[in-house]
C-alpha cells in the first residue's frame, strides 16, 4: 500500500484523468485510506486557484468605490493574506445571483491565472506551500487531477509564452515543495494526440472546442507560433505532452507513464502496481512507448506549426 499523501493525475484532455482519479480514490478507500479528491474546476481546491481574483489594497479600495452598495458583500467574502485580498468570484456569483454581473466581471480582471507571470507563479508557489503544511498534519491522501502539470504548463506557455526552461523551473519548484508528501504522479500518455482531441470534441459541448481554440491560438503562444483553428489546438497539446514527458524524469518524485496501448483493465493493473510500490521507487510503464509518444508528439507539433 502506498505511503504517499498526494497522488497527481496528469495528461492531455481526453486521456482519462477524471476516470483514473476516481478509480484511485475508490482503491484507496477499499484499503482503509481517506482520500480527498479534487477535480479540475473545483472552487474549493486546497492547492490551486480556480476562478480566484487577487487584489492589493489600492485595487480593493477602488473596487469598493466603484461598487459602494456591494462593499459589505465584498468584505463578507474577502480573504486577506500577506497584504493581498482574495475573492472566489465565480463561486460568489453562482451563490449570489442577486448581485450585479458587472461586479464579478470587474473581479475577473484580477483573475490569478491572468496576472503577470511572475506574480502568478509566486501566488501559486505560496498556495502550494500552505497546502503542504496543512496536509502534513492530516490523515488524508489527496488526489489531484491536472493542477500540477496541466494548469501551470498551459498558462505559462499559452497565455504568457514563457520559454520552456522557465516553465520547467516552475514545475521543478512545485515538485520540491510537495516532496514532504511523498507524492506519486501518474501520467496518461496518448499515442495519437489529434485523434484523442477529435474524440473529445465530439463528446463535449461545442463551447469547449470554441473556448480552447480561442485560448490556445489567440493568446501570446498561439500568435507567436501562428496557430489557428483546431489544428492549432492539436499542435499545442502535442507540444505540451512532449514537454511534460520530457520533464518527468527530472522531477524528484515517483512517476509512472501509462500509455494507451492496452485496454483499461491492463492500464488499471499497471496503475495499481505503481501505487502499491514503496515511495521512492519510480517506475515507468511502457517506457519505450512513452519515448515513442514524446517523439511522435514533437513531430506532430512541428508539422502543424509549419502547415
Amino acid at each position: 500500500m502506498t505511503d504517499a499523501k498526494l497522488i497527481l493525475i496528469e495528461g492531455i484532455p481526453g486521456s482519462g484523468k477524471t476516470s483514473v482519479a476516481c478509480f484511485v480514490c475508490d482503491w484507496l478507500e477499499s484499503h482503509g485510506r481517506q482520500p480527498r479528491l479534487f477535480l479540475e474546476g473545483d472552487w474549493q481546491h486546497p492547492a490551486d486557484f480556480e476562478s480566484v481574483a487577487c487584489l492589493d489594497d489600492v485595487e480593493y479600495a477602488a473596487l469598493c468605490a466603484q461598487f459602494p452598495a456591494q462593499a459589505g458583500f465584498l468584505a463578507q467574502h474577502a480573504r486577506q493574506e500577506n497584504g493581498e485580498w482574495f475573492f472566489s468570484y465565480r463561486q460568489m456569483q453562482h451563490e449570489n445571483g442577486e448581485q450585479p454581473d458587472a461586479l464579478f466581471e470587474s473581479l475577473a480582471r484580477f483573475e490569478i491565472y491572468h496576472l503577470p507571470a511572475e506574480k502568478h507563479q509566486w501566488l501559486l508557489l505560496q498556495n502550494w506551500h500552505k497546502f503542504v503544511a496543512d496536509a502534513l498534519e492530516q490523515d488524508f491522501v489527496y488526489v489531484f487531477e491536472c493542477c500540477f502539470l496541466q494548469n501551470p504548463a498551459t498558462t505559462l506557455f499559452a497565455y504568457h509564452n514563457l520559454p520552456a526552461e522557465a516553465v520547467r523551473q516552475h514545475i521543478l519548484a512545485l515538485a520540491d515543495i510537495v516532496r514532504p508528501l511523498a507524492p506519486k504522479l501518474v501520467y496518461l500518455a496518448r499515442q495519437d494526440v489529434g485523434a484523442t482531441l477529435e474524440a473529445v470534441r465530439r463528446e463535449r459541448p461545442p463551447e469547449w472546442a470554441d473556448f480552447v481554440t480561442w485560448y490556445l491560438t489567440g493568446q501570446d503562444y498561439g500568435k507567436a507560433h501562428n496557430l489557428s483553428g483546431f489544428d492549432g489546438v492539436v499542435a499545442f497539446y502535442a507540444m505540451r505532452q512532449a514537454f511534460e514527458l520530457d520533464v518527468l524524469p527530472a522531477l524528484p518524485l515517483s512517476s509512472a507513464v501509462i500509455a494507451d496501448d492496452g485496454d483499461w483493465a491492463t492500464r488499471h493493473e499497471a496503475l495499481l502496481s505503481f501505487l502499491g510500490n514503496p515511495v521512492g521507487k519510480a517506475i515507468h510503464i511502457a517506457k519505450g512507448m512513452a519515448t515513442e509518444i514524446s517523439e511522435h508528439a514533437i513531430f506532430e507539433a512541428r508539422r502543424l506549426n509549419d502547415a
